[in-house]
């Protein structure tokens, strides 16, 4: 397995798709910040606090995670490694991680991007952050697997880069960005499809739960949802 989560690294640090994620949210970010953020007041610390929440890009983590699964299916590489003796564990596992760090560094450096371009324009302190800005980072990151968890499901069912990448896109779309301007109750604010949108105890805690049952149910549906599918 560690031979298996070499390779899969070495693919993402060599993924052209996630370097161009990378280069929209720089410029997303940064230009968000110069123009936007700047010209109503906004300091490097509330850059921080109005990105972190922020899901308007989701599109783009999703995009990244469906080609790099789905390309494996399209290039017969996971049908390869079946036939070499693998485990669906392990072949679903290894490509589940580095899925997961790539959306995280997408968003983080949104959220830098955005910052940096508050910062060139207003100055640089630090003096309003917190431990509890600490753990709201960690119940986003969880989030954020959360939500690759189900585009690695997509991607799955999908077997195919094509199919997995349209539909990884309008899913993400659409629970992120569309069905958040019509739902604002309790239960959809804690799902992995509105990132915690401040750092309040009572905010971090029902959406770090959700988020870890929901990776923990997707991860049990996707590799069951693997084990009887018929690789070609």
């Amino acid at each position: 397995m560690c031979n298996q989560l070499k390779v899969e690294f070495f693919k993402l640090r060599h993924c052209a798709i996630f370097f161009f994620a990378a280069a929209c949210m720089v410029g997303l970010g940064f230009s968000y910040g110069y123009i936007k953020l700047t010209s109503v007041g906004f300091s490097v610390y509330r850059a921080f606090q109005e990105t972190n929440c922020d899901t308007s890009f989701m599109f783009l983590p999703a995009l990244v995670s469906a080609w790099f699964v789905g390309a494996d299916f399209s290039s017969r590489t996971i049908h390869h490694e079946i036939t070499l003796g693998y485990s669906r564990w392990s072949i679903l596992a290894v490509r589940e991680l580095p899925v997961y760090l790539a959306a995280a560094a997408l968003h983080y450096i949104y959220v830098v991007s955005t910052m940096l371009g508050v910062g060139s324009r207003r100055g640089f302190s630090g003096g309003s952050f917190s431990l509890q800005d600490f753990f709201w980072c960690g119940t986003v990151l969880l989030q954020l697997i959360a939500l690759q968890s189900i585009i690695v499901f997509i991607s799955v069912i999908c077997a195919k880069a094509p199919a997995a990448i349209a539909g990884s896109v309008c899913f993400a779309f659409i629970t992120c960005n569309i069905l958040r301007n019509f739902f604002d109750g309790k239960i959809f604010t804690s799902s992995c499809f509105c990132l915690a949108r401040n750092n309040d105890y009572d905010t971090l805690l029902p959406a770090g739960v959700a988020a870890v049952l929901t990776c923990a149910v997707m991860v049990l549906l996707t590799y069951g949802a693997f084990r009887r599918k018929e690789i070609k």
